[in-house]
């Protein structure tokens, strides 16, 4: 039985630390006989205690369950030779971890499931795929200051998204395992490289390539797009940013004459560059070769000034630079702390600080919450 070895394995530790059955669980805050029924095999460890166990003793829930880790996942991470690889690699293991640990406690995501292609080819395979994205996260709209696409990305999909200094190792990175979908995109100076980045590995977690952990070391380069995962990724990732329809609107909206308004506007409101505008615009059969090649020639910040919006444009670039943690993984492991079945301490983990400054902003934030509430008539 799966509590039988657990309570062996929870004696193992219990030796090894050298101390007694009533010490250790007086380190734990749990109850002595509690822990003597269950080493006794008369109850089973709760999810709480499990969590209290592994923490203290410096072990997984996974092995007190199972006696094993996941030597298989452990495998992929190999070191490479720049080491700069091997810590983005770890920290979407890291990640991911956090979130296996919450489905253990009976709080996993759920993850919707897109229906099988209907075509075979992988472009159009990426078309169908980015019409049932929309269809979740809705065609994109003007910059309201609102939701941001990791934030939308995370709530429709399930999917923690983080974005760290990659050292410029990979401009993206997938990975999933049973009960966890992480992306991980590089900080950029170059905002709309970044947003395709992203829109590069959702669809990869989408459709399950590779099984594990899917690397884009250079997402921009020709290599990147020779496999058919590759191009079903980048085909996938212009029609999600570039949906046909908005496309053949924008077109129809255009000034009279030459003016390229129509097109600067295009670009700075679906937040992609110009040379990816071109070439969406020509593969939809919108505008021609000619204009594809002078309209691609153009560059982002040639449309924000055209526009009078260079102080957007750099906003976009501050913002990009930005690392952002995985805000929907934080809050469900908080939540968990607060519903009982968890300790601070995964989160503090997860955020790398330690528990007492984790548990000050908690209740700081409760204090100002209440002091808030004393303005409600």
């Amino acid at each position: 039985m799966i509590a039988d070895g657990a309570a062996s394995r929870v004696r193992q530790l219990i030796v090894e630390s050298g101390s007694t059955q009533s010490q250790f669980a007086e380190q734990l805050g749990m109850d002595t006989t509690k822990l003597s029924k269950s080493l006794n095999g008369q109850r089973r460890f709760t999810s709480l205690e499990l969590a209290l166990i592994a923490q203290a003793a410096g072990v997984t829930v996974d092995w007190l369950l199972n006696g094993e880790t996941n030597e298989a996942l452990a495998a992929r991470f190999a070191p490479d030779d720049s080491g700069r690889l091997t810590g983005v690699r770890a920290e979407a293991r890291r990640l991911a971890e956090s979130r296996e640990n919450l489905a253990f406690l009976g709080r996993a995501r759920e993850f919707p499931q897109p229906k099988p292609f209907i075509s075979s080819l992988w472009t159009e395979q990426g078309e169908e795929l980015a019409n049932y994205a929309l269809g979740i996260l809705g065609a994109p709209q003007a910059d309201t200051g609102t939701e941001s696409f990791s934030s939308a990305i995370e709530r429709g999909f399930g999917i923690d998204v983080c974005i760290i200094d990659t050292q410029g190792s990979c401009d993206g990175l997938a990975f999933q395992t049973g009960d966890a979908r992480i992306l991980i995109a590089a900080t950029s100076r170059k905002p709309t490289r970044q947003r395709f980045t992203i829109a590069h590995e959702l669809g990869h977690l989408l459709c399950g390539d590779d099984q594990a952990v899917h690397i884009d070391q250079d997402i921009m380069s020709p290599e990147s797009r020779q496999g058919a995962a590759e191009k079903r990724a980048n085909a996938f990732a212009a029609a999600l940013l570039m949906p046909e329809p908005v496309l053949q609107e924008g077109f129809a909206e255009r000034a009279s004459g030459s003016s390229d308004a129509w097109f600067c506007e295009l670009s700075m409101r679906l937040k992609v560059s110009p040379s990816a505008l071109a070439w969406r615009l020509f593969n939809v059969n919108v505008i021609n070769a000619a204009e594809r090649r002078k309209l691609g020639s153009m560059r982002t910040i040639d449309c924000a000034n055209a526009l009078g919006k260079v102080t957007t444009f750099s906003s976009w670039l501050e913002d990009s630079a930005q690392p952002r943690g995985p805000e929907a993984l934080v809050s469900d492991v908080l939540q968990a702390y607060l519903a009982g079945v968890t300790t601070l301490q995964p989160l503090a983990n997860l955020v790398r600080t330690d528990v007492a400054t984790v548990r000050s902003a908690i209740e700081d934030a409760l204090v100002i919450t209440e002091e808030s509430d004393d303005f409600v008539p």
